[in-house]
């Protein structure tokens, strides 16, 4: 007997065998559609490591996503160490990063992108935790405060 999930899990069984083709991580967890999603937008590739840089530009300039169906991007550095300070994850994690692209969206569409340099995300998130004390070393954004940042700019989003 039919079941109502039949089309779907083989569509996504195809997108698994078309992602292994590619040499794609399990990218289809945490995250990883709207990765997807955003690389194939910007005209970038998937970086296949669960470390460092999401995607890489035709230029090999790497770069960090954030995408999210809920307005929520969360940037999470692990937890607050003296041995390794805050300032010092948050720099390293960004050496190697042009900066960020943060998204919103609707199933596949995107409604709103916004890409900001890692220099002035930096200072920013260097800054927060500094005036923080949980031990968690997590910043959430709203797609609104993430496009007020200094240097932040909107990346034009046909979708919307």
């Amino acid at each position: 007997m039919p079941h109502k999930y039949d089309n779907i899990v083989q569509l996504l069984a195809a997108a698994f065998t078309a992602i292994r083709e590619i040499g794609l991580r399990e990218v289809l967890a945490k995250g990883g559609v709207g990765e997807i999603l955003l690389a194939h937008k910007l005209g970038h590739e998937i970086i296949p490591t669960d470390k460092g840089a999401d995607g890489i530009d035709a230029s090999g300039v790497r770069y960090e996503y954030k995408v999210s169906a809920t307005n929520q991007l969360n940037f999470h550095f692990g937890t607050r160490e003296t041995r390794d300070p805050p300032a010092q994850k948050v720099r390293r994690h960004f050496a190697a990063l042009a900066g960020a692209y943060c998204a919103v969206r609707e199933g596949e569409r995107f409604t709103r992108i916004v890409y900001c340099p890692s220099a002035p995300l930096v200072t920013y998130l260097v800054a927060h935790f500094a005036s923080t004390t949980g031990t968690q070393l997590n910043k959430n954004f709203s797609i609104q405060r993430f496009a007020e940042l200094t240097g932040a700019t909107e990346v034009p989003c046909e979708d919307a």
